[in-house]
């Protein structure tokens, strides 16, 4: 059954969609809790998750809205669950990495383990229990998990967002005061640039209206007096004006007709020689700005993969599936996974793990008249997956 049809059979209380959901889950899923509930941790607390994780599943299976991701939902409870196991010390380690996926994997691979040979019979017996100490069972387990979103997925017990936002959270009258002070601070800064710049505003308009010198006002009216083209007064002395090779001339350097004239003075008729327009100096050669620093690639991790075996089985021409654990360690991942046969399919096939400890979910499907002996080649790495097809009578 495919997992759309699992998820139906299990919300119709089906045993059969129960056992199958532990058959294809319930290996990766005791793999990931090992790892989240490492030593001293007994490997009684893993296998308690998992059972718990399936008993929270024939409850709320009904609100998944996406069927088709029924391992990532089983994935996400678990998770779920050992953190809750972990207790405040590792709710708040948890809290502390940048991003919820971050988790960092350790530096050996991860321990080829197996789920307990009890448990799988613990599991459907739980979910079979309809005496009252089995329903209350099954309803404290499932109060205990908390509020699930509207896609039907758990809310995670650490949302994620980085450390500063978890302490916000943690302290909120704390974040408020200190942003209260960070705004007066900047207002008050803001405040004292605006007084400062407005003792230059007069300096900066006379020098922009081409009057004296930098830091002195306009001459008085009657040093501009003199006929255009007159003799000037002997007590002051021209001062050649610089020219600065521009491709515009600015307005306030051109004559008007109301500047440097009196009522009743006469103009000269003949017109001022312009002087010929400097030749513009060459202009420097722009050196090669460096190019900017970019930062160096990560470095690529490595995949691990559990378990490294799958043995299914089926009825004589209908399909069977099982699913694998990817796992970056030590950086992210690009995976490619090929099948040499057309009768087993992968999905997906490919994908990327973006930071070490991320992980996927890879469903392997069957779909063969006789028996099988796959082998499935992972990269990087070549690892290897064994799928093992018997057809039932």
């Amino acid at each position: 059954m495919q997992d759309r049809e699992l998820v139906a059979a299990i919300v119709n209380g089906d045993p059969d969609g129960l056992a199958e959901a532990y058959d294809r889950y319930a290996a990766p899923l005791y793999a990931y809790c090992r790892f989240m509930l490492p030593d001293p941790h007994p490997p009684g607390e893993a296998a308690d998750t998992v059972a718990d994780t399936f008993t929270i599943a024939t409850a709320k299976l009904q609100g998944l809205r996406d069927p088709d991701q029924l391992g990532l939902w089983l994935h996400a409870i678990a998770r779920n669950e050992c953190l809750r196991q972990l207790g405040p010390a590792g709710l708040a380690a948890e809290a502390g990495l940048a991003a919820e996926a971050a988790r960092p994997a350790p530096d050996g691979p991860l321990p080829e383990v197996g789920p307990p040979g009890d448990l799988r019979e613990r599991v459907l017996k739980t979910g079979a229990d309809n005496t009252p100490t089995g329903r209350a069972h099954r309803v404290s387990v499932t109060h205990r998990a908390g509020p699930f979103g509207r896609t039907g997925f758990p809310r995670p017990l650490v949302p994620p967002g980085p450390r500063w936002w978890h302490e916000v959270r943690r302290h909120p009258q704390t974040a408020a005061g200190v942003a209260a002070v960070a705004v007066a601070v900047v207002a008050a800064g803001i405040a004292a640039l605006l007084i400062a710049g407005g003792t230059h505003r007069p300096v900066v308009s006379t020098v922009a209206l081409g009057g004296g010198n930098f830091g002195t006002s306009i001459a008085p009216s009657n040093a501009s007096s003199s006929p255009v083209g007159g003799r000037s007064s002997p007590s002051r002395k021209p001062t050649p004006a610089s020219v600065t090779p521009s491709a515009t001339t600015s307005v306030a350097d051109k004559p008007t007709a109301d500047q440097s004239t009196s009522p009743g003075t006469p103009r000269s008729s003949a017109p001022a020689p312009s002087s010929a327009p400097p030749s513009p100096s060459p202009s420097p050669s722009p050196s090669p700005s460096p190019s900017p620093s970019s930062s160096p690639p990560p470095t690529p991790g490595t995949l691990q993969m559990t378990p490294n075996e799958l043995v299914l089985s089926a009825v004589k021409g209908k399909a069977a599936s099982g699913t694998f654990l990817l796992t970056a360690v030590g950086g992210p991942v690009n995976f490619v996974i090929h099948s040499p046969n057309s009768k087993v399919t992968v999905s997906p096939s490919s994908g990327s793990l973006g930071a070490a400890g991320s992980w996927i979910t890879v469903t392997v499907t069957v779909r063969s008249l006789v028996s099988l002996d796959v082998h499935l080649t992972v990269t990087p790495g070549n690892l290897i997956l064994n799928v093992v097809l018997s057809i039932k009578a």
